[in-house]
């Protein structure tokens, strides 16, 4: 995490994109709940920059 944060900033794309925590197998119920929570920060962040690239070039 430490060396893909500032990757990540430099290709343009806000940190926040970025997201990892460990889960075992055996926890489905924690993973899902991990993934809602994931999915609905992204909607909140709204469309990738990398997108709105495209759509300018």
């Amino acid at each position: 995490m430490n060396v893909m944060r500032p990757l990540i900033e430099f290709c343009g794309i806000e940190a926040e994109r970025l997201h990892t925590r460990w889960i075992s197998s055996a926890e489905a119920p924690e993973f899902a709940e991990e993934i809602h929570m994931f999915v609905e920060k992204v909607k909140k962040l709204g469309p990738s920059p990398l997108g709105r690239q495209k759509k300018a070039a």
